[in-house]
């Protein structure tokens, strides 16, 4: 369904703030949701509100949580993210880690105990736009795992995405590469099965270990699992991004000792820096355009559909909803009930002219 951006900012918002939030953290959560449907992944967009209120009811999001630095050497940093939302702490942590690349031409940054951050092609836009370069590695912990590893019939791990975003020369978008370890996001299994539709071949597993193309099986009892990209490529990434930020963030690891309340709490270990530091700041922007005239310039498999680079499916997407967002049609119902039971008024689909 079609909903005008006013109007979903304005339902987030009303549900946020019901939910004793304080309105700069639900205005943070507003903002990335909506910018997450905008550019075309509903999966970290507004359909997972009500899984949030969840969350709250539970005890494991903390409605008015920000994040605190626990850690200061300059060009070091490291957070305590204390269950708040993370679309306000990465917000918060990510905007001081711009200031420090800005005074020291780097960063390392990490954050540990936050609620989902969401999606972090998100904070790799913020900063592509302040000019710098990230490179982010996030685990998720506090919940039951989702990702078999290469070669395993059941979870042991999750999906632990890596985020790498720069800024390019000649106007273009930003590059911005946001890819789950996992085959698809667990978000984008949910969207699929609640909308009726089949996940990608090779992409999931049942509970018996048997290939199969229905989501649903995630969520059954015992469930199945997601399978990692690239078989044994996207399997090493996986524990790559465990390690960097379950380790070095100090909020650890998924193995079976640490605690699966069913919430998930991410950790991130981040590096960013100043790409026009130190030499031929010239040089580097022309290499980078030519580079991409050349890629771009590859004829395409299907005339239709030119080459691209990361970066240009999301803004042509926030191009096209300058003032409204599709959200899935599954998403109705969830609204309206939770909407009556905060009593808020739910949100208003566009009229069909």
């Amino acid at each position: 369904m079609e909903v005008a951006i006013d109007e979903a900012r304005r339902f987030t918002m009303d549900v946020l703030t019901k939910l004793s939030v304080p309105a700069d953290i639900a205005a943070d959560v507003a903002e990335h949701l909506i910018e997450a449907d905008r550019v075309g992944y509903a999966s970290h967009g507004l359909s997972i509100l009500p899984n949030y209120r969840r969350g709250l009811a539970g005890g494991f999001v903390t409605a008015d949580g920000r994040p605190e630095r626990i850690v200061d050497r300059g060009a070091l940093i490291g957070y305590h993210g204390h269950s708040g939302f993370g679309q306000h702490v990465g917000k918060v942590v990510i905007d001081d880690a711009i200031a420090r690349v800005h005074e020291h031409g780097q960063c390392i940054v990490t954050l540990r105990d936050t609620h989902h951050l969401g999606r972090m092609g998100h904070y790799g836009e913020l900063v592509a736009q302040a000019g710098y370069v990230l490179l982010a590695f996030t685990n998720v912990v506090n919940r039951p795992p989702t990702v078999a590893p290469f070669g395993g019939r059941e979870a042991r791990l999750t999906t632990n995405p890596l985020c790498f975003a720069g800024p390019l020369p000649g106007g273009r978008p930003p590059f911005v590469v946001d890819i789950a370890t996992s085959s698809i996001a667990v978000n984008k299994a949910r969207v699929l099965a609640e909308n009726g539709r089949q996940a990608p071949p090779g992409s999931v597993i049942d509970a018996n270990g048997n290939p199969t193309t229905d989501p649903g099986v995630l969520f059954e009892d015992p469930p199945g699992a997601l399978l990692p990209f690239g078989a044994h490529k996207g399997y090493a990434l996986g524990l790559v991004a465990e390690l960097l930020a379950g380790v070095l963030s100090g909020g650890g690891t998924i193995h079976a000792g640490n605690p699966r309340n069913s919430v998930a709490t991410n950790n991130m270990f981040a590096i960013m820096l100043d790409p026009q530091v130190d030499f031929n700041q010239t040089w580097r922007s022309q290499e980078v355009e030519t580079f991409l005239e050349y890629l771009l310039a590859c004829p395409p498999q299907n005339p239709a559909e030119p080459v691209q680079y990361p970066g240009e499916y999301e803004a042509a997407n926030r191009a096209r909803h300058t003032l409204t967002i599709d959200l899935p049609d599954s998403v109705e119902k969830r609204f309206g009930d939770l909407a009556a039971e905060l009593g808020v008024a739910t949100i208003r689909p566009m009229k069909a002219v």
